[in-house]
């Protein structure tokens, strides 16, 4: 009866009165509902705006970032797939275990040699108790989620941003692909400088010089070249008008780089700068390759501007929404080393080089804290972002993860991990072999076979003639035919070939065969 009255008048003809009733209630409801989110929002933030919320989230966050990484890098590096980098620090950990020098048998030189990365020596002192490269492993992915932590409270101190800009920033560090790329390419001690890096600033930044100083060495510690990183600080230190800090961090980074890099790392490799071929195409000698850098600036700029560069630089920055070029004080003293890696001809790994993007990630992520606090607006205590400008920067952190992350969904990383037949016939052909044999063995299979005194990666993965030369000091083989271009008629000639050198078939399955040495031939 209500309703009736409600949408028809007293002759019965429909009445749209009621209905516009109804609209004003629905209208009235909606902002009230919204009104009622707003309150609840702003009863949150004030809890994450205290002090005790910023004793826990950045922790909290820092340890699901490490899970989630160390998940990721032990799944790959259980399917196989971590690639041989990391067998270089296997066995350099072994035979540092057993007393050796660490001369890595594949490369034939010292691991130091390589980064001059002393961190190297005490992570190789607690390996020995527990599996080498499962180890390494996580001990990086620590170091990768330790890096939440100093952003944050950058963001929430020195940038005094709310809570929504500083997690907004952990969400891209997060995300950023280099992040993911540098977790699953190997294993690299220079990873530690991230974290150490962002603190060293922040207890600068707070005046506490020891703690900052502690920190610096570490990074030096972690890598030769990274000394540029600590000049990099200074010059921030010097430009916040810390001027004699920034003056001691300046001189120690330079000479640090300098007295590793032409004294100690040629003391212990061969006798010059062990990356001096990196830079052939400007001269023979470090000399040579200044004076080739700087009279023909013209060279110089084509190699900065080559595509491979380009698309490095902006996978850096992109991430982030550009937001370090809006502060580039931050970012302009990090330029000589990050134009030191860019001219540099190295080989390319299969996710690039993430390693060199170490110590730029650190000023970028300064550099965007200080961005987000220049384009906010004041609030009573902190500084307010806009929704949608924190939104752009969560969807441009989340496109380029999927895009360029190597834990990409399109990568599928929920199914790595996982192994089929064949990957367990690789497994298993490892166990034929003796500690202390000298063995050859596909890229896939090295850190596998890494933990001994002499292992060597088979560089083809297509059919190939054995030769008494090339195998003279090896006891043992492994080839996967399951890969390539092997047919029946080549693996029949590599058979025969083998027994004429004195190996003998020892294991065979699904393409796996591992030859060994008799005893006393050869």
């Amino acid at each position: 009866m209500d309703r009736k009255k409600l949408l028809f008048d007293e002759d019965g003809v429909f009445s749209s009165k009621g209905l516009e009733r109804t609209g004003e209630q629905v209208t009235s409801t909606m902002i009230a509902l919204r009104r009622k989110a707003d309150i609840t929002i702003l009863r949150w933030q004030a809890h994450f705006d205290s002090p005790l919320a910023d004793r826990f989230i950045p922790w909290i966050g820092a340890f699901l970032l490490t899970l989630s990484l160390a998940l990721l890098s032990l799944a790959r590096l259980r399917d196989l797939s971590v690639g041989e980098q990391i067998g270089y620090y296997i066995q350099a950990s072994h035979l540092m275990e057993i007393g050796e020098s660490p001369e890595v048998t594949q490369l034939g030189v010292n691991i130091f040699t390589l980064q001059a990365s002393w961190l190297f020596w005490p992570i190789a002192s607690l390996a020995r108790f527990f599996p080498t490269g499962e180890f390494l492993l996580v001990i990086q992915a620590i170091a990768l989620g330790l890096g939440v932590v100093p952003i944050w409270r950058i963001a929430r101190g020195p940038a005094n941003l709310r809570t929504g800009g500083a997690a907004a920033l952990v969400f891209a560090y997060s995300l950023h692909p280099s992040i993911h790329n540098l977790n699953l390419a190997g294993f690299y001690p220079e990873t530690v400088a991230i974290p150490a890096l962002l603190s060293a600033y922040l207890a600068g930044y707070r005046e506490k010089w020891w703690i900052s100083s502690g920190l610096m060495l570490l990074v030096l510690l972690s890598r030769a070249d990274l000394g540029l990183a600590i000049f990099a600080l200074g010059v921030i230190f010097f430009l916040e008008n810390k001027k004699i800090a920034g003056r001691i961090a300046m001189s120690f980074g330079v000479a640090w780089f300098l007295v590793m890099s032409f004294w100690v790392q040629p003391s212990i490799g061969t006798g010059s700068y062990p990356h001096i071929a990196a830079f052939a195409h400007f001269g023979n000698g470090p000399l040579d390759v200044l004076f080739g850098i700087f009279s023909d600036p013209v060279g110089l700029f084509k190699n900065l501007l080559a595509r491979n560069n380009f698309e490095q630089l902006i996978l850096i920055i992109a991430p982030v929404l550009f937001l370090p070029l809006i502060h580039l004080r931050y970012v302009i003293p990090i330029i000589p080393l990050f134009t030191f890696y860019l001219i540099a001809d190295v080989p390319v790994g299969v996710l690039g080089n993430p390693q060199q993007d170490i110590a730029v990630l650190a000023v970028v992520f300064i550099s965007a804290s200080y961005a987000l606090r220049k384009i906010g607006s004041s609030g009573v205590n902190r500084v307010l972002i806009g929704r949608r400008i924190l939104t752009v920067l969560l969807l441009t952190a989340t496109v380029f993860f999927i895009r360029d992350s190597a834990s990409s969904p399109f990568e599928k990383p929920w199914e790595w991990g996982k192994r089929d037949e064949t990957d367990v016939a690789r497994v298993t052909s490892v166990f034929w072999l003796g500690d202390e044999a000298s063995v050859i063995t596909p890229a896939n299979l090295y850190p596998e076979i890494a933990n001994r005194k002499n292992a060597f990666v088979l560089e083809t993965a297509d059919p190939f003639t054995p030769e008494r030369k090339k195998l003279k000091n090896a006891d043992a083989i492994i080839i996967d035919a399951s890969t390539g271009s092997w047919k029946s008629a080549d693996i029949e000639t590599f058979a025969e070939k083998m027994t004429e050198l004195g190996f003998t078939l020892r294991y065979e399955s699904k393409g796996i065969q591992t030859w060994i040495r008799k005893p006393g031939s050869g």
